[in-house]
């Protein structure tokens, strides 16, 4: 389980903390007990389209999801894993923004060439990631 007060404290003590991935929403990109995220605390950061964000939900549960819109006042978030399901969240429930992750011993920093492909692809077309998403499934490649 992950101890929330302390990546909150990280976040305000040292402006980042680096969060391990649960579950399975993330997935492709994120594989819980393989990945850990590494967050910037929001403060005055301009969150944007593609941008994986660390939010807290009205019941208190930290979230790692990822912006497919951003409109006036709300961001609609939603899993890698995930193509219909949406969650409006709110500017101040925001509390960090990815700037990479750790893979296999290696960082991946967000601005690399792939990395910002994938982003765009992955943002793009929730009907396109529906179909990667069954592929995969198919594949048998959901469970490496």
């Amino acid at each position: 389980m992950i101890q929330t007060g302390n990546i909150e404290q990280c976040l305000q003590e040292l402006g980042y903390a680096v969060v391990p991935v649960r579950g399975t929403s993330m997935w492709p990109l994120l594989k819980e007990g393989k990945t850990r995220v590494q967050v910037e605390a929001k403060e005055e950061k301009q969150v944007r389209k593609g941008d994986i964000v660390l939010y807290r939900r009205k019941d208190g549960t930290l979230v790692l999801h990822r912006i497919i819109k951003v409109e006036e006042d709300t961001f609609l978030v939603c899993g890698d894993h995930q193509w219909k399901q949406m969650e409006q969240v709110q500017e101040e429930q925001i509390l960090a923004v990815a700037q990479g992750f750790f893979r296999n011993g290696h960082y991946i920093d967000e601005k690399t060439w792939w990395y910002r492909l994938y982003k765009k692809f992955w943002t793009g077309n929730l009907t396109v990631r529906r179909c990667c998403l069954a592929f995969l499934r198919l594949s048998g490649l959901e469970k490496i």
